[in-house]
């Protein structure tokens, strides 16, 4: 795999290079300090589907998006899906390697992150191997609302820490700043559509991670984003582009320094 944007290098390790990103949350007048890092990963074809005829987005990527995937994993605290992603995709716990688990400690951070799932229905199965393969270091998250069914919840609640985060639905800046207090400095979302449609409506996403799969799907196939927009676009800026010998581009994007204008590229060790 090789940067080909802003400068030239050949041969990268996607995990040596996204741990070495810089990922600290800009100063914000209408946002208290201290929120972690956001990370949105997704993959989308040439003409813009987020997934296959089937809905789902393994079949979609390759090799190269696998070890971004692994990579930006390996920099998260805590990982969060929608509960519509998570059944879809059998999500089970995440299992870095051996060479990224000892990383991982010697930042000082868990051997692995844990998975959050956000849910107001709760209609996901307590037996799904989400909750039945994980370990006690890595114990699942359920992100809800106050007016989720307590029947669901306590069947929850013998398999994962069940938080609330809002009454009638979740609510992202509560939910992510109860991420935070879970001791997540960096939080990578996976989707799906709504779920990024909920942190970009809130302006919460820092970073943007997309991969370019060179197909073409066609067809009534859904985007990375669904649900209402925001009062007006989010600016962001164009911070690497990698490709890898399959023509997958793969674009790292951060919160422009203004939303009326991108100009400035973030500091990131790329070069």
């Amino acid at each position: 795999m090789d940067v080909i944007w802003p400068t030239r290098h050949h041969d990268v390790d996607p995990v040596a290079l996204h741990a070495a990103d810089d990922r600290v949350v800009p100063a914000h007048p209408e946002r208290s300090g201290g929120r972690p890092w956001v990370a949105v990963n997704m993959i989308a074809t040439v003409d813009g589907a987020a997934a296959d005829a089937w809905g789902l987005t393994g079949d979609l990527g390759g090799p190269g998006d696998r070890a971004v995937f692994s990579a930006l994993r390996g920099i998260a605290d805590i990982i969060v899906a929608g509960a519509g992603t998570v059944i879809a995709e059998d999500y089970g716990p995440s299992r870095p390697r051996s060479d990224i688990v000892a990383q991982r400690t010697a930042r000082g951070q868990t051997p692995r992150p844990r998975i959050a799932v956000v849910s107001t229905s709760l209609g996901i199965d307590p037996g799904s191997r989400l909750f039945r393969d994980a370990t006690d270091d890595a114990r699942p998250i359920v992100l809800t609302a106050g007016r989720a069914d307590p029947t669901r919840r306590r069947g929850l609640e013998a398999v994962a820490d069940v938080h609330t985060a809002g009454d009638d639905h979740v609510d992202w800046p509560t939910a992510v700043d109860l991420l935070g207090t879970l001791g997540a400095r960096v939080v990578l979302c996976e989707g799906g559509p709504r779920t990024n449609a909920g942190l970009i409506a809130h302006d919460l996403v820092d970073e943007m991670c997309l991969t370019i799969a060179p197909a073409l799907v066609a067809g009534p196939a859904t985007r990375i984003v669904e649900g209402p927009r925001p009062p007006e676009p989010r600016g962001l800026v164009l911070d690497r582009v990698m490709a890898d010998d399959e023509g997958f581009l793969f674009l790292r994007y951060t919160r422009a320094r203004s939303v009326s204008g991108a100009s400035e590229p973030s500091a990131s060790s790329t070069g």
